[in-house]
């Protein structure tokens, strides 16, 4: 069974077969079509200043890169054009701008972390402040002699230290 390709691509101007990788016909020098002339990409190499094909990645010429990639997003475009293809960023100046963005995310990561172990923090030391208070009358209710816990009936309770165990802990307290 034999496999039908189609065409071969030919120039435009002498009818060589066109070889897919200058724009140029390497016969007649003209280029090989109106689209590959206006897509295409100078080699960046000062020496070579070759007419690239569009789609290439090195020169066929000389070997030297002709697309960059975007710090971005990692796409890759020729390297003739202001801004990446695909997500539009600019080269000019993008190591500083990605570089001022990851410093902006690691100082809002930082700020959430911040505010997440601060009300930890704040929940242990109300913990901390319950127990303290707790603890200071805890033992009017144990009866050394009985070995017992009697719970306090609602008369029982002395409250009249309570400010001064709310100021021990840290409280500030003023009676307005």
């Amino acid at each position: 069974m034999s496999q039908t390709t189609g065409p071969t691509a030919t120039c435009g101007s002498c009818g060589a077969p066109d070889d897919g990788e200058f724009v140029n016909c390497r016969y007649c020098t003209r280029a090989v079509s109106a689209d590959a002339l206006a897509k295409a990409i100078p080699c960046p190499n000062p020496a070579c200043k070759m007419a690239c094909r569009w789609g290439k990645q090195k020169c066929a010429a000389c070997q030297a890169w002709i697309v960059v990639s975007c710090i971005f997003c990692g796409s890759i475009s020729p390297h003739n054009c202001s801004n990446c293809l695909r997500c539009n960023e600019a080269f000019a100046g993008a190591p500083q701008r990605k570089a001022a963005m990851q410093q902006q995310q690691q100082h809002h990561q930082q700020m959430q972390a911040v505010g997440t172990w601060g009300n930890v923090a704040a929940a242990f030391a109300g913990a901390a402040a319950v127990a303290s208070i707790g603890s200071h009358h805890h033992h009017e209710y144990y009866s050394s002699s009985s070995d017992d816990y009697s719970p306090p009936s609602s008369n029982d309770f002395d409250t009249s230290n309570v400010m001064e165990d709310i100021g021990d802990i840290g409280g500030s307290w003023s009676d307005d």
